[in-house]
């Protein structure tokens, strides 16, 4: 939905009347004098005060303040408060009014212009993979969706012991025998688990897979799910307790998937270092990057995040690949690519 909607953004033509951009971290204090207090609106608003300032037409100054007054008023009644982050796009004369909530904080951002700021948006979209977390015993899997920062459980089955089992216990099975029905029994839930894990995955178009639990139920689990599924899968099993609450799930995930999407931008700029020293399909530099986005050619657009590019730079990018529906993605730390100018690109073809 996200990739959709930062499309439609970058080709949203405003008609010459103003778009405010927000992006707010809205995390609460955690302590000081004002606790509970969100220091993003209070810098909106002190934002949007001077932004007000700077326009002179009466039509520009109702255009905004009409804006506001929606944001304000979604902000009373409608976002939730569970959320880190918010972005909001607004453009009354041309009925766009766009918000987006996300389980991560954004660098608090107030913009107004000809166009949608669209950077930061990028960066969610690229950051945020939707993945399945399956926390799983014998008996239990719970399930769990990560998407746009949040972490929603979904259920999972349960295969509760039955009076049949019971019954054989209690009647003195053998013991090996009584190993080959426990055995059964564990791996009958694990393909019963592993059915319900891929029917998420497909269902969420979920790009990757982590499995946490004990070190029994984990490895027939792996066994029993498919190869496709496998080429999704996390090496690392976390171990998770079956009843750990929800909070604690997130927090034991939420740096692999962190490292996870970090080692993946790492890899397409080295594509990009190593297509431009061959003269393959790759190109650097803001020039080339630029000319190659207006051709239609780039088939992923990366940016350094600590490069020396303006706002203003990486906004256009970001535009042009959009509207040619080229990915974006958004590399920390890279530094060759950031002496090759903080951008560059995967090309579909040479010209």
């Amino acid at each position: 939905m996200n990739e959709e909607l930062l499309r439609r953004l970058a080709e949203f033509e405003s008609g010459g009347a103003g778009v405010l951009t927000a992006y707010l971290d809205m995390r609460p204090q955690q302590s000081g004098e004002s606790p509970g207090q969100r220091d993003a609106l209070i810098v909106m608003r002190d934002r949007l005060r001077d932004i007000e300032r700077t326009l002179k037409r009466r039509e520009d100054i109702d255009t905004l303040q009409a804006d506001v007054a929606r944001l304000e008023a979604y902000l009373a009644s409608d976002f939730p408060t569970e959320a880190q982050g918010l972005a909001v796009f607004a453009c009354g004369p041309r009925n766009l009014f766009e918000t987006i909530v996300s389980g991560a904080p954004f660098e608090t951002q107030i913009a107004y212009g000809p166009r949608p700021e669209l950077y930061q948006l990028a960066r969610l979209v690229d950051d945020l993979e939707t993945a399945v977390v399956a926390v799983v015993d014998s008996n239990t899997a719970r399930l769990f969706v990560v998407r746009s920062g949040f972490m929603n459980e979904v259920g999972g089955p349960d295969r509760k012991d039955n009076a049949e089992f019971h019954k054989h216990k209690a009647g003195g099975w053998s013991q090996a025998r009584f190993q080959r029905h426990i055995q059964n029994n564990r791996e009958e839930f694990a393909r019963s688990a592993a059915e319900a894990i891929e029917n998420l995955v497909r269902h969420e178009g979920a790009t990757r897979l982590i499995l946490a639990g004990n070190d029994v139920a984990v490895p027939l689990l792996k066994d029993a799910l498919s190869q496709q599924m496998a080429e999704l899968l996390h090496d690392e099993t976390l171990h998770i307790h079956i009843r750990a609450p929800g909070d604690e799930v997130q927090s034991e995930v939420a740096p692999i998937l962190a490292q996870l999407e970090a080692e993946q931008d790492h890899g397409i700029a080295d594509r990009v270092i190593e297509g431009v020293r061959s003269g393959g399909l790759a190109v650097s530099g803001m020039k080339r990057t630029r000319r190659a986005l207006e051709n239609g050619q780039v088939d992923t657009l990366v940016l350094a995040a600590d490069s020396g590019l303006s706002e203003e730079q990486r906004n256009e990018l970001v535009r042009l690949a959009a509207t040619t529906s080229a990915s974006v993605e958004v590399v920390v730390g890279h530094e060759t690519l950031r002496e090759l100018g903080g951008v560059g690109g995967l090309l579909r073809y040479q010209i």
